[in-house]
């Protein structure tokens, strides 16, 4: 299997949701997504407010951060560093596990396990995801003629269908839309194979409250 990171010379669509976003056709990405309850309000406040700390020491303040990304006279390095920042905040809340945390029944694990799996070698390709109690990172590689977006829906829709049939509730179970971020070098492509490989271990889960998954 060909693992291909972003390439600045072919095809790729720009869009905005809170931040600018890159979609290239069979680059790989890295998705998150999270459960309703993983980020409760004022976890979400102590983040804007680390974030908007970091604004300040870095004298861009009253700006959002989706402000600064757009704004040309910014240089690269500092909105590269930006991104990492506000990204490694989030992740690391997510990590310290709030909410139910249903996933960390191994059942209800394999059930998402199996939804990402369905479609593997057929309208993408998985190279590795991981299932953490409250959240999934997954490193997915989309094949022609397939949508990443759709995907991710069609996933977080069946797998909650059958979640809830085990938990006997009713409702959302994943939180709006995923995070998706294409991998734009090989040397990133590294880090979030280690990522994704070693967050268990940084979230101080045991052996039976995770699943880790790596493509053969």
């Amino acid at each position: 299997m060909i693992w291909n990171v972003f390439d600045r010379e072919a095809e790729s669509r720009i869009t905005a949701r809170n931040l600018p976003h890159v979609d290239q056709p069979n680059a790989l990405t890295f998705v998150t997504m999270r459960l309703g309850d993983s980020m409760p309000r004022n976890v979400i406040a102590k983040w804007h407010q680390e974030v908007e700390a970091w604004l300040r020491q870095h004298k861009l303040d009253n700006r959002s951060v989706d402000e600064v990304m757009r704004c040309e006279s910014v240089d690269m390095n500092l909105k590269n560093e930006l991104r990492q920042f506000h990204q490694r905040k989030w992740h690391g809340h997510l990590d310290d596990c709030h909410g139910e945390c249903w996933l960390r029944r191994p059942e209800l694990a394999d059930e998402v396990g199996r939804s990402i799996l369905h479609f593997n070698a057929d309208r993408y390709d998985v190279e590795r995801f991981v299932v953490m109690p409250n959240h999934v990172h997954v490193l997915i590689q989309m094949r022609s003629g397939f949508d990443l977006r759709k995907t991710f829906r069609e996933i977080q829709r069946f797998s909650a269908r059958l979640i809830n049939k085990i938990l006997e509730r009713e409702g959302q179970l994943w939180q709006g839309e995923p995070f998706d971020h294409v991998v734009r070098s090989e040397n990133q492509f590294g880090y979030l194979q280690g990522y994704i490989r070693d967050n268990p271990k940084k979230a101080n889960l045991r052996e039976g409250e995770f699943l880790l998954w790596e493509c053969e």
